[in-house]
C-alpha cells in the first residue's frame, strides 16, 4: 500500500469497476486515470476523475503512484515505458483478502475481494489477482500474469510470466505454466503447459500450440 495519490492506467469499461473495488481500501486516493491510446483521444472522466495522456504524466512522478487496471499481459510493455521513466507502482489488497504474511507481494500487484493467498509463495510485480482466486502454498507467479475470478492455483506450482488463467480454472499441486501461456476459463490442468501455449478443457490439453501471451 502506498500513502500517495494513485493515478490508475487504463480507461476500458473495467477501470471503473477497478477504481469501485479498491476504494475499500483505507487510505487509498485514486486521482486519475491513464490511457496511451493517443494525446488527441477522447476520453470521458471516469467516476469523476480525469484522464490524462500517458505522455503528459511527468509531473506527477515524485508525488504520485501507478497501478494498472488492464487485464491484456501486453501491459507489461506500458508498464516497463514508465518504470524506466522513474515512476513508482502502489500495491492494492482488498479488506476482504486472506493474504499469509509470509507470502511475497511484488510491486504493482492487485488482489481483489475475497482472495486468499497462503504462506510461502511469491507473486511477481504487477499481476493481477481477481475476486475469490485462491493460490496455494509454495507456489510463485511471474511478472504481469493474470489470474482471473473464481480460478484455483494449488501448492508447489510455477506459473511463468505474462501467463493469463482464466475464470474458474484449476491448477493442480506442483505443475509449471511457461511464460505467456494462456489457460481457458474452466480449464482442469493437470500436467504442464508449454510456454505460449494455449490449454483448455477438462481435463485440459494443448489446443494452440503457440497462442501468447495476450
Amino acid at each position: 500500500m502506498t500513502n500517495r495519490p494513485i493515478l490508475l492506467m487504463g480507461v476500458t469499461d473495467y477501470a471503473a469497476v477497478f477504481l469501485d473495488t479498491f476504494e475499500a481500501v483505507s487510505g487509498a486516493e485514486f486521482v486519475g486515470f491513464v490511457q496511451n491510446l493517443g494525446p488527441s483521444h477522447p476520453v470521458a472522466p471516469i467516476l469523476g476523475r480525469p484522464i490524462f495522456w500517458t505522455g503528459d504524466i511527468g509531473t506527477f512522478r515524485d508525488t504520485h503512484d501507478l497501478i494498472c487496471v488492464l487485464a491484456t499481459t501486453r501491459r507489461r510493455a506500458w508498464i516497463e515505458e514508465l518504470e524506466a521513466d522513474g515512476f513508482r507502482f502502489a500495491g492494492l489488497v482488498h479488506p476482504s483478502c486472506s493474504v499469509s504474511r509470509r507470502s511475497e507481494l511484488g510491486f504493482g500487484v492487485s488482489v481483489e475481494a475475497g482472495g486468499v493467498i497462503v504462506g510461502f509463495s511469491a507473486i511477481g510485480d504487477h499481476c493481477r489477482i481477481g475476486r475469490r482466486v485462491s493460490i496455494g502454498h509454495q507456489t510463485v507467479i511471474g511478472r504481469c500474469s493474470t489470474i482471473h475470478p473464481g480460478a484455483v492455483v494449488s501448492g508447489n506450482c510455477t506459473i511463468g510470466q505474462q501467463v493469463i488463467i482464466g475464470t474458474g480454472a484449476v491448477v493442480i499441486d506442483g505443475v509449471q505454466i511457461g511464460d505467456g501461456a494462456f489457460i481457458a476459463a474452466g480449464a482442469l490442468v493437470t500436467k504442464d503447459v508449454p510456454a505460449g501455449a494455449l490449454f483448455a478443457g477438462h481435463p485440459g490439453r494443448v489446443v494452440k500450440p503457440d497462442y501468447g501471451p495476450r
